[in-house]
């Protein structure tokens, strides 16, 4: 598949694409107090954005509307989502979860003004695994609130998730943090990420692809650790990080992962639309990911 990279799709952050049969669905932070869906039938010519998602008073969250991603249950769809939970007026992330009959929406609140859980403490990008037995939930206990050693950081966790697709089951699980020195690229931050968590199953591993670093820098990047469970313990690649800054693309991270009904996979994520200015205004790229030797591999993008 010849993949036009970067897509023409800009001013968005935390691309999820799912594959219906032969149609595609890309999900992004879309800056807004919602979210658009693109469509496309070959990962290359895309859809103009509709609006698949918008916040109501149903909504749990009134701001900071984030990394959607959706997945297909008995014939329904459910996204999940971050957002800032309006009872507070400091920081306080949490994930929502919303329904639809169609993967273009309208997706309508599960919950009424509540979010999906509460560990009393922000949570953010919320991630699914399907898998044999159970399903899993994973996301990131965010920064803001929580210190080590006088550093705010972010952290991986995974839950059970119920079989009713909208609630969480026994005790979250902590599984990343940022501890590898390329994690810890600007010290003079006080901040450190371990981020936008997806796990790929392959030959029963659990290869995790996370973000690192802050997502406007250059030092931004996707590291990978593996697993023997879904809920780890894992172990990062000492070849950390499979994809970063070169001289094709600037901050590529949070990505998602999608198999083309022949079964190539293709990483989905942003990197910044300026590579000179890099920043917050960021566009979405595909590269061909396969394994090698154990290992994921993402190919860099060659760029039209």
């Amino acid at each position: 598949m010849n993949i036009k990279n970067p897509l023409p799709i800009k001013n968005i952050g935390d691309p999820y694409v799912l594959r219906v049969n032969e149609t595609y669905y890309l999900y992004a932070t879309s800056d807004f107090d919602g979210f658009y869906c693109w469509q496309s039938k070959d990962l290359s010519h895309w859809s103009n954005p509709v609006i698949c998602y918008e916040s109501t008073g149903k909504s749990f969250g009134n701001c900071c509307f984030w990394a959607p991603e959706v997945y297909e249950f008995d014939h329904k769809f459910y996204m999940y989502y971050t957002a800032q939970w309006k009872k507070y007026e400091q920081e306080e992330l949490r994930i929502g979860v919303a329904v639809s009959d169609y993967p273009e929406g309208p997706f309508e609140e599960v919950y009424d003004q509540k979010p999906m859980f509460d560990f009393n403490y922000g949570v953010l990008d919320a991630h699914l695994l399907k898998d044999d037995k159970a399903n899993y939930l994973y996301y990131s206990r965010a920064g803001a609130n929580h210190y080590v050693d006088g550093i705010q950081q972010s952290e991986i966790y995974v839950v059970k998730l119920g079989d009713d697709y909208c609630s969480v089951v026994g005790e979250a699980k902590k599984l990343l943090v940022p501890e590898q020195e390329w994690e810890k690229a600007e010290p003079d931050l006080k901040q450190r990420w371990n981020e936008g968590a997806f796990v790929v199953k392959h030959q029963d591993k659990y290869h995790m692809m996370y973000s690192a670093n802050h997502y406007q820098s250059g030092f931004y990047g996707i590291g990978a650790a593996v697993a023997d469970q879904p809920m780890g313990p894992f172990k990062k690649y000492a070849n950390n990080p499979i994809l970063k800054t070169n001289g094709k693309i600037s901050g590529p991270g949070h990505n998602s992962v999608v198999a083309t009904p022949e079964g190539e996979l293709y990483c989905v994520y942003h990197a910044h639309t300026d590579y000179q200015k890099k920043g917050g205004d960021r566009q979405v790229y595909l590269s061909r990911l396969f394994f090698d030797q154990g290992k994921l591999v993402v190919e860099y993008p060659e760029c039209n």
